[in-house]
This record gives structure tokens, sequence and C-alpha cells, in this order.
């Protein structure tokens, strides 16, 4: 029993992180860019962060179902 309550918590904690590390790459680089730049270099930065979230996500998509498919 504590296997799988050492796994939720890994996948708990893994899920924050990453959900974190975007949040602040959105709030605390997309406000520095617009506080240097200015909106329209912030437009185009929020979109590269947009586009990196989709490709992690899609790796991490592939990963899992990888994973699955080998029975873990």
């Amino acid at each position: 029993m504590s296997g799988d309550r050492a796994r939720r918590f890994i996948r708990g904690t893994e899920l924050r992180l990453v959900a974190g590390f975007f949040l602040l790459l959105y709030g605390l680089g997309g406000g520095l860019i617009w506080l240097f730049y200015g909106p329209a270099a912030a437009v185009v930065g929020m979109s590269c962060v947009t586009a990196g979230l989709f490709l992690f996500l899609l790796l991490y998509t592939i990963v899992w179902l990888l994973g699955k498919w080998a029975g873990e």
C-alpha cells in the first residue's frame, strides 16, 4: 500500500512543479519582457512559451503512453 501512496505523491509533486514552472515562466518572464521590450515583444514571447508548453505536453504524453504500453 505504501508503494501506491509514494507513486501518487510523486505524480502530484511532478504536476505541481511543472505547473509552477510554467506559471512563473508566463508571469515573471512575460512581465519582464513587457517591462523591458513592450507589449508586442511580450505577445511574441508568450506565444513562444505556449509553443514550448505544447511541445512539453506532447512529449510527456508520448512517454506516458509508452509507460502504459510497457505495463508500468
